[in-house]
Parts: C-alpha cells; structure tokens; sequence
C-alpha cells in the first residue's frame, strides 16, 4: 500500500487495513461511543459510509434479531469487504449492502430509524456536508436519529514528538482547505452547531479523548507508523518549516525513534454528535 492509503474512490486514509488498524486500536472508545447513540432493538438502521465495515458487529448487537442493518460506501472494493466478512460469519448474513453516496443516496425516503457517519463528514466540503445532511433528513424517519462522528484533530499528539510540530502541520492543511473547502479532520467539534442550524433537535454531544502509552498493542503501533508516514508525506505536500518537514521524515523512516521512547503516548480526539429529525 502507498502511504497515502487511498481508496479507489480518491480518498486518502480510508482504504480498509488503515481502518482495521485504527478501529482496533481505538475499539473501546469507538463502541463505547456507538452505544452512547441510543440505538434500540428493532431498529432499522443505516451506516453510512461503512468503511471495512467494522461497527456493523457491534450495530447487529444492538438492533437484534428484528432489526435491519445497512451497509453503505462509495468505494466498491470496500463493500466487498463487508460482504466477504459476512459470509466468513463475522456478522449475520442479513447485514444488506450498497455502493452509495452519501449525497444521493438510493434509499426511499423515510425509511431508517438511525443513520450513522464515522469520519465521513471531512471529505466534504460545506456544499457537499449540506446536501449529505438533506439526505439523511431525507431518508429518516420523523424522529429518528442522526449520529455523526468526526474527529477534531487540533488536539493531536504524539509525545514527546513537541505537539507545535503537529499543531502546525494541522494549521497549515487547514489554511490550504480553506482554498478547497474541505470541512477536514478538524470538524469534529463543529458538528454540534452545524446540525442544530439544520433543524435538527435534541442535540447531544460527547468527545471522547483516546489516549495510549507505551508498551503499545500491535494494532496500535502499525497505526501510529501509517499515521507518521502519511503526515511526513502531508508536511511535503503543504507549508511547514523545513525543521518540521525533516522532523517528519526522520520518525517516519525509523519510527522506533519515537515509538520506542519508554513514555511515549498518542492522543486523539474525535466528537459524537446526535440529533433527532421533527417529527
């Protein structure tokens, strides 16, 4: 895999080892967070922008027996996956695809109790986050919920890496998506006021700070080096100083550098935003 871990759609940091090893990494603090939507038993329920599919286990615990899962993605090969898993047992065989867009999405309208978004909104931009949102309003029932979770990547750190290193590189993809529009890996806690101005109601959120010390678990490790290649390979693409750019190359061709430092630690930080449709 290159270090950009692009879908065939053109999405960096999505194709589905980048998502196990991340998923795996941070489980707790992901299922924690999707049990926190509410999610009741019979529920229909629609995860979209399902990646390698790894919250559907978790989704099918929770909407029992009677309920209806959906996956959808808009990279095929990711679809793929979900489907080879359900056959391999992973999930119950009733799990239902689709390759979709989240800004047209081929369901009839009023037809999920609860839709689901991880790390979806920061590949759009605001024009596109608009109509996603028209969509899922679209698609759910009167009264039903919307879940999007997204990260707020200001709070990013990996110690004793100096976190200016990392808080510049964020600030300088920032300053050049607002050339593009990208709402970013940075959106996360602007998602509550962004749904409230939608119309939606009973907006609930919640962040969760995942936090991991040495000694790190395999999935972990594998994870942090992606991520330190893909950003040494970000610092190229954007304006940093030429120390932090050789900084940036230096963990990520020897990545025990850094993570072999007896008190290393990574922090992330994503935000959960819930919010119900009018009836």
């Amino acid at each position: 895999m290159t270090g950009t871990k692009v879908t065939s759609t053109g999405h960096a940091a999505a194709d589905t080892p980048w998502l196990d090893h991340h998923y795996q990494s941070a489980r707790p603090e992901y299922e924690d967070s999707l049990r926190h939507v509410g999610i009741m038993p019979g529920w229909t329920m629609l995860d979209a922008g399902c990646g390698g599919g790894n919250f559907l286990p978790l989704m099918c615990e929770l909407v029992g027996p009677h309920g209806t899962v959906v996956a959808m993605d808009l990279a095929p090969e990711n679809i793929a996956h979900v489907e080879a898993l359900a056959r391999d047992g992973a999930y119950p065989p009733s799990v239902k695809t689709r390759v979709g867009s989240i800004l047209s999405m081929p369901f009839d309208n009023a037809m999920f109790d609860c839709v689901w978004s991880a790390n979806v909104m920061q590949y759009l931009t605001e024009p596109e986050f608009e109509r996603a949102l028209a969509q899922f309003k679209r698609v759910l029932k009167p009264g039903g919920t919307l879940a999007i979770k997204e990260f707020d990547s200001t709070i990013l750190q990996f110690q004793p890496m100096d976190p200016a290193v990392v808080a510049r590189l964020v600030s300088a993809r920032r300053a050049k998506s607002a050339e593009t529009g990208l709402l970013g890996t940075w959106s996360g806690s602007s998602m509550p006021s962004r749904l409230r101005r939608a119309g939606l109601m009973e907006i609930v959120r919640k962040g969760w700070l995942v936090e991991r010390w040495t000694p790190l678990s395999p999935h972990t490790r594998i994870f942090i080096e992606e991520v330190l290649t893909y950003f040494a390979g970000l610092a190229a693409q954007h304006d940093v100083p030429a120390a932090d750019l050789q900084l940036w190359r230096d963990v990520a061709s020897n990545p025990g550098s850094l993570l072999d430092d007896p008190d290393f630690c990574s922090r992330e930080f994503f935000v959960l935003t819930v919010g119900r449709v009018p009836k």
